[in-house]
């Protein structure tokens, strides 16, 4: 008489724990990711980069570059070189600022505009790496940007030391009246890992094909 029960009662647990797997195994994964004590780290596949030859840039009269015609890089992509000569500054320029990408080269804050736009370009670089060479920057000094649409140049106007979160510095990223360029990395120069302050190094536009954003 007791076999019964007990067969009924194995089949309800048996059809309670097939109906509960998938959530059990999502609980149970969900966990494990929340409990991760380490960065997960992602593969970096390596790309090159070739600067064009801005005479063969297809302008107007005015210098104008018609957006349409523009290959805009997405996030992640290798797509352009950072240069101060005076200094011996030379890195790759990718389109985003994560830590995998600063760790490969300098990185432009995907919320600036792109060189040529109307407005400022934002890129950073680890003072660990060739970024830290901003230090012996001075005013007056060219920064040469050269893209896969086009080659860049800026004049160095200020050498400035402030907070992460400074106002002025802030304004200045989403203000669209000027083409300029800020390029920063923390200080002091000789900090290792993350503080609040940075070294920015502020640039007017010199030359460099104009992208139209209404053609």
């Amino acid at each position: 008489m007791l076999i019964a029960p007990i067969i009924f009662l194995v089949i309800g647990y048996s059809l309670m724990y097939v109906i509960g797997r998938p959530v059990i195994q999502f609980v149970t994964s969900s966990i494990q990711l929340f409990l991760l004590t380490d960065t997960p780290e992602f593969e970096a596949t390596e790309q090159t980069f070739k600067a064009v030859d801005n005479k063969k840039i297809p302008t107007n009269e005015k210098n104008e570059l018609p957006s349409s015609k523009v290959n805009y890089p997405v996030g992640g992509q290798l797509f352009g070189k950072v240069k101060i000569d005076k200094v011996q500054l030379d890195v790759p320029l990718y389109f985003g600022d994560t830590e995998e990408i600063l760790r490969q080269g300098a990185g432009q804050f995907m919320g600036s505009v792109y060189p040529g736009e109307l407005g400022t370009s934002l890129i950073g670089g680890h003072n660990v790496d060739d970024f830290g060479k901003l230090g012996a920057a001075q005013v007056g000094d060219t920064i040469e940007v050269q893209t896969t649409y086009g080659n860049y140049t800026y004049r160095i106007t200020r050498l400035d030391v402030r907070n992460k979160t400074d106002k002025e510095i802030d304004e200045m990223i989403y203000q669209r009246n000027d083409r300029c360029i800020i390029l920063y990395t923390c200080y002091p120069l000789d900090s290792l890992g993350l503080t609040d302050e940075r070294l920015f190094a502020i640039g007017e536009y010199v030359s460099g094909p104009i992208i139209n954003g209404n053609e």
